[in-house]
């Protein structure tokens, strides 16, 4: 599985993951460097990324998503 996410390194060998979305302002973008693929997912894991089949994004690109989703909602009931 982890082979299949996209990763990012860094010039000193880091390798972190990205969020997959980048859609909320406060973004975090690219997640904690670490020293390997596994690392870097289980960081993503412990600050509760999300996993989409695909790849990670950030908590706050989910609540950005969850606000997305209210305001339809909101609309659709007008």
């Amino acid at each position: 599985m982890s082979d299949e996410l996209p990763y990012i390194e860094n010039e000193a060998g880091g390798i972190a993951i990205p969020c997959q979305l980048k859609i909320a302002e406060d973004c975090v973008q690219i997640g904690q460097f670490c020293e390997s693929r596994e690392d870097a997912r289980h960081w993503a894991e412990e600050e509760c990324w999300i996993y989409s089949g695909e790849g990670y994004f950030c908590v706050q690109c989910n609540d950005q998503i969850m606000r997305n989703i209210s305001n339809l909602q909101t609309k659709k009931m007008n």
